[in-house]
């Protein structure tokens, strides 16, 4: 009993923090005096409260309590609290009080007291949702400290329904799992045919009765697929709550091992506003399977929007007969996995996962991939001291971030950058970057007229541009025109819109970029069939075919892929990176007579 208390002492002291931290601007405050002032400071006090206006009053007891408790006199603290009508108070005040009355109680061995600190109508009636979702964290905590466990996890439901912050609910669903893993079974199938329960309780009570008594994982998985298949809608399907008694991800797991996966379930979105990418994704996947020599490979399709948790995913996908998963495209079911403890099965993610200690593999065409190949380059070729031009939008903004800091990382130095606007005068925006350079600024003639010739000399090693096609075309011309066109320069993905056209891109000659090999290389058999078929094949959306195709890679060569080998990809040279990400090294090409050439060297 006594772990408990400190236990719910720790999150009723917790709860006034956190209430600190958002309290109402003009709240009165409450400070805590410390421990080491003098009994007569305590009895001037409460003088003090006696004449002081009600609010006044009830914070010089306050006061007065904490001393008092503070000096291990706990049961005058409570008397003095006990005399404060909190129904009269500023909602933050008057929860405050009750709070502290009910640590007071609980440190005395006394929950039933708690509770009646802690009942709703003892309370002022304008408390907001916060402050509601404080006082049902207490009130559960008494209950259980109680033996009411059934009551405990009401009230953290109750709590549930009073926020959109994941990140608490997930706390809030933890706490009630724990609560109801306490409950006697028998208790648990009396409030399963409790008619009183809402929605919300009926789902909870239901998944804690099929789960009590079974310590067999297998089984426990067997359990809560029948009971999500029933409760889908319900929040602990979309959010399940992890265990304390439940083996968590401490380490990766080892990934289960097939030479080539027979059976592939392609785990991906077939409804809402991620279909269209699914199917151009499960189009690459299968043409490549089409294409392949390797022998016949079967496809299954799974819904991941009929699908609320790995425990769910991996028995749907074992029901199938699949070896392998390609999928979830969600960021969120990606890091549910990652905090999966044991994976039966190797699942391909298609997004990178952001926390979790057991993440699944993961293949994705985020811009940090051609950024690293970009700052790589650079560094190889001895570039060090770099301007960045960037286009006036989210993306440009975003490259740019991620250049200075890769760059920087590489020992770089990015001595200007500009944000380049077609609105404004195209010349005067690349002179005034220019003349950011020292060397330029001394050599460069006060004035320049086409065809003019000019040598000047230059600190700046390369300039980086991560532009769209359009200000390119704009920004090279300019830099040619006031002599710095023996500046190297390298771009982004973004300079290229997929398709050759020499009359169009004839001012972006000399400029080498980055690009997946998709666009660049010699058509494969997959890309071939499908550019026959599909107009949007080198668009930014047709490099989801690669990213399909590049998953079915992976499926028939996973062992070869986990002995750190590289595979040759639609989407880049695949390897193993930290975390189970995949690294996907891309293409350069150089843009000569309008045309990109693939840079081989």
């Amino acid at each position: 009993m006594t772990k408990q208390i400190r236990l719910l002492i720790a999150l009723v002291l917790m709860s006034i923090l956190i209430a600190a931290c958002g309290s109402q601007p003009g709240m009165p405050s409450i400070s805590t005096p410390s421990p080491s002032v003098q009994d007569d400071e305590t009895r001037q006090l409460l003088r003090d409260a006696q004449s002081a206006p009600p609010v006044e009053a009830a914070q010089l007891r306050l006061q007065a309590a904490d001393r008092l408790s503070a000096q291990g006199n706990d049961l005058e603290a409570s008397s003095i609290l006990e005399s404060i009508d909190k129904r009269r108070l500023p909602a933050e005040l008057g929860l405050s009080i009750a709070l502290e009355q009910a640590t007071l109680a609980l440190t005395q061995n006394n929950p039933e007291r708690a509770l009646r600190s802690l009942d709703f109508h003892l309370l002022p009636t304008d408390l907001n949702r916060d402050q509601i979702i404080r006082l049902n964290i207490a009130r559960a905590e008494a209950f259980n400290l109680f033996g009411n466990p059934i009551s405990s996890a009401r009230e953290l439901i109750a709590a549930t329904q009073m926020t959109d912050d994941k990140s608490l609910q997930q706390s809030l669903h933890d706490q009630i799992w724990s609560v109801l893993s306490t409950a006697d079974s028998g208790i648990l199938q009396q409030e399963v045919q409790n008619r009183n329960n809402n929605f919300f309780e009926q789902g909870w009570f239901e998944r804690a009765a099929i789960l009590a008594g079974i310590s067999n994982f297998d089984e426990q998985q067997e359990k809560l697929f029948d009971w999500q298949l029933l409760w889908d809608q319900h929040p602990a399907a979309s959010l399940p709550p992890r265990s304390a008694d439940t083996p968590l991800a401490t380490d990766l797991s080892p990934i289960p091992l097939t030479d080539r996966a027979q059976r592939v379930a392609l785990f991906l979105p077939l409804q809402g506003d991620l279909a269209d990418f699914s199917r151009t994704i499960i189009e690459g996947f299968i043409t490549a399977m089409q294409s392949s020599q390797t022998g016949e490979t079967e496809v299954v399709m799974i819904d991941s929007t009929e699908i609320r948790s790995p425990e769910q995913l991996f028995h749907t996908a074992r029901t199938q007969g699949a070896d392998f998963i390609v999928g979830p495209l969600d960021r969120n079911f990606v890091n549910q996995l990652a905090e999966y403890p044991d994976h039966p099965l190797p699942v391909l993610a298609l997004n990178p996962a952001e926390q979790g200690l057991n993440p699944p593999l993961q293949l994705d065409l985020s811009s940090d991939h051609e950024v690293n190949t970009l700052v790589r380059r650079a560094s190889q070729l001895g570039y060090r001291n770099t301007m960045i031009i960037r286009s006036d939008n989210r993306s440009g903004e975003r490259f740019e971030q991620m250049i200075r800091q890769a760059f920087q990382e590489q020992g770089g130095y990015i001595s200007a950058s500009l944000t380049f606007r077609s609105t404004e005068s195209n010349s005067e925006q690349i002179r005034q970057l220019l003349l950011q350079d020292p060397e330029i600024a001394r050599t460069m003639p006060r004035s320049s007229r086409s065809g003019m010739r000019a040598n000047i000399s230059h600190e700046t090693d390369v300039i980086i541009l991560a532009t769209e096609p359009r200000d390119a075309r704009l920004i090279r011309p300019m830099l040619l025109y006031h002599f710095a066109g023996n500046i190297p320069v390298i771009a982004t993905s973004q300079l290229y819109e997929g398709n050759p056209s020499a009359s169009r891109d004839n001012d972006l000659n000399g400029i080498d970029f980055v690009d997946v090999p998709w666009r660049l290389a010699e058509p494969s058999t997959t890309r071939q069939s499908i550019t026959e078929r599909r107009e949007d094949a080198y668009t930014e959306i047709g490099k989801l075919y690669a990213l399909g195709a590049d998953a079915f890679i992976i499926s028939q060569n996973l062992p070869l892929l986990l002995q750190q080998q590289v595979l040759i990809g639609e989407s880049g040279v695949l390897s193993l990176g930290p975390n189970r990400r995949i690294s996907r090294e891309l293409a350069w090409a150089r843009f000569n007579n309008g045309v990109p050439q693939l840079i081989t060297e």
